[in-house]
């Protein structure tokens, strides 16, 4: 148990450093970085922090997995999901002390949203850690994609208030 703490406490704490400097460079540094990659509606920002998430959860769930083989997707779920809503606390802390208004607001739907987020994630990284089943990921992940499209569709004020 011990261990598991580490491994939660260390990689959340590389993750609010990737965020922090990520936030710093896209939004407060002199680099004149474009919102979205040219082209497409994908934000630079959004890439980033989902290939650092993703990052993280691969190697805290691969460590974990070396020092107990024995633990079950959910438990790994469960702790990747820890380790990003404990960066995600803190993250939106650190942002809502830069906020001019609404800070509660931006505070509990950033930790809200990307937690969730980080959920799916870690479920689909410790799924295919643990069973190696490249295809029923990959049908997950498809299914996941169609869900959250109808869900957006309905409630489309859950995306864009």
């Amino acid at each position: 148990m011990k261990q598991v703490a580490i491994i939660v406490i260390k990689y959340s704490g590389i993750l609010l450093i990737s965020f922090v400097d990520l936030w710093w460079l896209m939004f407060l540094s002199p680099f004149n970085i474009p919102e979205f990659i040219p082209h497409t509606p994908i934000k630079i920002y959004g890439l980033f922090l989902t290939g650092f998430i993703l990052t993280i959860l691969i190697l805290s769930e691969k460590e974990l997995l070396k020092k107990n083989a024995a633990l079950s997707i959910f438990n790994l779920t469960l702790i990747g999901t820890t380790i990003c809503f404990i960066n995600e606390l803190i993250f939106h802390f650190i942002l809502s002390l830069t906020e001019p208004s609404d800070k509660l607001r931006y505070f509990i739907d950033g930790v809200t949203s990307t937690t969730i987020f980080c959920a799916f994630l870690s479920f689909f990284v410790a799924f295919q850690l643990k069973t190696k089943r490249t295809e029923r990921l990959v049908f997950f992940i498809f299914l996941f994609g169609v869900l959250f499209s109808l869900i957006t569709k309905a409630f489309p004020t859950l995306v864009n208030p």
